[in-house]
């Protein structure tokens, strides 16, 4: 049945975008939505095959999405969503429909799985008031659910005390997405600060740290469509665990760090190749050492200072991929040359198909041109632009066989993974 829901996802994605429709068969081959559906549930109470479940998460991650709030939802409700809007359908068709049924929660699972990807890609890039103007028209639209609020009743009405009077008052119900006749150009990421460069404050970090890793994560890509990921991760020898982001270890102040973004840093522990990694949320996850979903990231050699690579990176967001108007790709590129000196390019490109409105758009934008002289220092990027102003980010090589051997085609540029193009 999960192969059937795909082939229909595509087969319908097919009709309005093509190349997203290529791009989501490749994806959904290689990953099972079912397992990611499964991991959104983790400790929910939910389960994965009740079907007024499967609409209760998705309700409820519609009303994260439109709210774009990540505070976890209580199981009172969770139960309230579940009694007061899924409920009460288990009468009708579909849910009231066994093969119907089983169809239909097969079906929510997989758009549930590609709205939370394109949602994280969405914040990633800036461009959520884009991402939510183009969902498709079988979503609760984003301004019924900001006037709700998800209370322990379910969804009522913001400022209505002590639930919804009136049986369904206040609950938002399906209805016609907004349009989006125009896309605005997609927010970049917020640049790394350019300070002159000092000495690095916090140097004795390295002196903790166990080792360098990387594990898989989901992400998005190109219109939406749900990827593998890969993040750094840094091991403590006092049993913490690290994610860190683009600035090189020396210059993060843990302490500060620990405080302001509390979800990067969790525990862990090891026996023989086995990792057990218990992140914020408390539920541990083992990994075994380069099989599948964790592995050893490498430094540049002692004393190698340049290399001789380019690496390029293609994301991106938007809702083609789960049937809506709206494909965003962005392109990065660094060159890296043996002499020192580096160049920085890429894009960004927007459209919108137009299919829901009947106006179709779209939009391209050049990276501005950056570069310039780097140095490598074992996990650390130096990049030294023209005015003489540094900056450094953290810097890795990828993995490859077992035991353990360094990936030269493959780099992390602060907190993102890069390939070669070549």
């Amino acid at each position: 049945m999960r192969a059937a829901t795909v082939a229909r996802h595509v087969r319908e994605l097919r009709a309005t975008n093509p190349v997203a429709a290529a791009e989501a068969a490749r994806e959904l081959e290689r990953h099972d939505y079912d397992a990611i559906f499964r991991g959104i549930l983790a400790d929910t109470g939910l389960r994965a095959d009740d079907a007024g479940d499967v609409l209760t998460a998705f309700i409820v991650l519609q009303w994260m999405v439109a709210n774009d709030t990540s505070v976890e939802p209580s199981p009172a409700a969770l139960r309230a969503v579940r009694r007061r809007m899924a409920a009460p359908l288990a009468g009708k068709p579909p849910l009231s429909q066994p093969a119907a049924r089983a169809a239909f929660a097969e079906q929510v699972k997989l758009r549930t799985v590609l709205h939370q990807a394109g949602w994280q890609a969405a914040r990633r890039l800036g461009t959520l008031p884009t991402f939510l103007a183009g969902l498709p028209k079988d979503f609760i639209p984003p301004a019924k659910l900001r006037a709700v609020a998800l209370t322990d009743d379910g969804l009522v009405a913001k400022g209505q005390a002590g639930g919804p009077a009136g049986g369904d008052r206040g609950t938002p119900t399906p209805g016609e997405a907004p349009s989006a006749a125009s896309i605005p150009a997609p927010g970049a990421a917020p640049p790394v600060a350019v300070e002159p460069l000092a000495e690095p404050r916090h140097a004795a970090n390295w002196d903790g740290v166990e080792g360098v890793y990387f594990r898989s994560a989901t992400g998005v890509g190109v219109g939406g469509m749900v990827v593998i990921e890969y993040e750094p991760l840094i091991l403590f020898r006092d049993g913490t665990s690290y994610e860190t982001g683009d600035a090189a270890l020396e210059d993060v102040d843990l302490a500060v760090e620990r405080t302001a973004r509390p979800r990067r840093f969790g525990r862990w522990t090891r026996t023989g190749d086995a990792f057990v990694l218990t992140g914020q949320g408390g539920k541990p996850q083992e990994h075994r050492l380069q099989d599948g979903s964790f592995f050893r990231a490498f430094p540049a050699e002692p004393g190698e200072r340049t290399i001789a690579r380019s690496y390029r990176r293609l994301s991106g967001g938007g809702t083609s991929a789960m049937g809506g108007d709206v494909t965003v790709a962005v392109s990065n590129r660094y060159d890296f040359r043996p002499d020192g000196a580096y160049g920085r390019g890429g894009s960004v490109g927007a459209t919108n198909s137009g299919a829901s409105t009947g106006v179709g758009s779209a939009l391209s934008r050049q990276r501005a041109p950056e570069g310039g002289r780097y140095a490598l220092d074992r996990h650390t990027l130096t990049l030294t632009g023209p005015d003489g102003r540094s900056r450094r980010l953290f810097f890795a090589f990828g993995s490859q066989k077992d035991p353990p051997q360094p990936d030269r085609e493959m780099a992390f540029i602060g907190a993102s993974v890069f390939s070669n193009p070549d």
